[in-house]
């Protein structure tokens, strides 16, 4: 051991010999050309890149990012901090945001909260000791105050999926009281009247809204009634147990309609009342999702939803944090308002809640 550890150091000591002006050198371009290479390559020619693609490998140059943040307080990362790794939008709304990152030629780190507000602020607080360039999150509790701490020492910030309460937050949101009317606007217009609102978490801001939506349609509506119907997690599984248990009910105590507040948790509704076959859907029971999901039209009674716009709001919200990096960059962080965009859902109907 003792005698490769000197020929290692020496190994060592050479590649760090290597620097951004020798890459440069030998392809021919300026330091400037080989930091872009490697933080922002679309404003290079094909050849430009090529060029510095051979030179880094003749050389065996790895770029020092943690030196280079320090020295200019700019950094290649971005941080994704999503509460529900595994629901059925996330990979959609990240996979957008990668997209949206990646052409910038930079990096996105991804993490997930497992829904525990505690989880969401060693995120925030490791991606702070990292000195990305900014975080897009989801969040599970109210964060905003540790963003602004972040933003005054050059991080930037978008919020993802929830509006921003202050006007110095950016954001980028689904109105969720919106899309909670109309699900339960229609199940009313389809002369639906003992409505059941299926899902868990119900602090949750966003699935809070979706409720408060439904409710306001439902205290419009004379004769009318809502019961919330908490189940443990928001999942095929959930929806599965939920229905079993409103198909043990005597026929008049059950509702004759749901309204659920994801697909996965609809599709496991409908697979259930149509496997136990004690209740029709929609005759008996018509059934709403949320989010529009590829499954919810293939289910085997295709499912109303309301359609979210998942690869949209990642978009935007990578489009966002850029401009928010830039507005930092250029000491106009602190201008009033920030944006915040919203956008807007819509209902899809199908065969889960007409009769035929």
């Amino acid at each position: 051991m003792n005698r490769r550890g000197p020929r290692r150091r020496e190994r060592n000591s050479r590649l760090n010999r290597v620097t951004i002006r020798d890459v440069a050198e030998l392809a021919r371009v300026s330091p400037a050309s080989v930091s872009n290479y490697f933080h922002k390559p679309r404003k290079l020619s094909d050849g430009t890149r090529l060029r510095i693609q051979q030179a880094v490998d003749a050389l065996g140059f790895v770029p020092n990012d943690a030196a280079r943040t320090l020295r200019t307080g700019v950094s290649p990362v971005i941080g994704y901090i999503a509460f529900e790794l595994a629901g059925a939008t996330t990979p959609e709304i990240a996979a957008a945001i990668e997209k949206r990152v990646s052409a910038e030629g930079m990096y996105m780190l991804m993490a997930n909260d497992t829904g525990s507000e505690q989880r969401e602020r060693s995120y925030l607080q490791l991606f702070a000791k990292q000195l990305v360039s900014g975080v897009i999150i989801a969040p599970v509790g109210n964060v905003e105050a540790e963003l602004a701490r972040m933003r005054s020492f050059g991080i930037a910030s978008v919020l993802s999926a929830r509006h921003a309460e202050s006007p110095e937050q950016a954001s980028v949101s689904i109105d969720h009281v919106a899309g909670g009317k109309l699900a339960a606007t229609h199940l009313i217009e389809q002369g639906r009247k003992r409505i059941g609102f299926v899902s868990s978490s119900l602090e949750l801001k966003q699935v809070a809204d979706r409720l408060n939506g439904a409710l306001s349609a439902v205290h419009s509506a004379p004769g009318v009634t809502l019961e919330v119907l908490p189940v443990p997690e928001r999942s095929v599984e959930a929806g599965i147990a939920c229905a079993d248990s409103i198909a043990r009910r005597p026929p008049a105590a059950r509702p004759d309609a749901l309204f659920c507040a994801n697909d996965l948790l609809a599709i496991g509704v409908v697979q259930a009342f149509v496997s136990s076959k004690v209740v029709s859907v929609p005759a008996d029971i018509a059934v709403v999702g949320y989010d529009d999901i590829e499954f919810a039209r293939s289910t085997i009674v295709p499912l109303t939803s309301v359609r979210t716009p998942h690869a949209e709001l990642g978009t935007a919200a990578a489009d966002l944090l850029f401009a928010e990096i830039d507005a930092l960059a250029g000491h106009d962080g602190a201008a009033l308002p920030r944006p915040q965009i919203e956008f807007s859902p819509e209902l899809v109907v199908r065969a889960s809640t007409v009769r035929q």
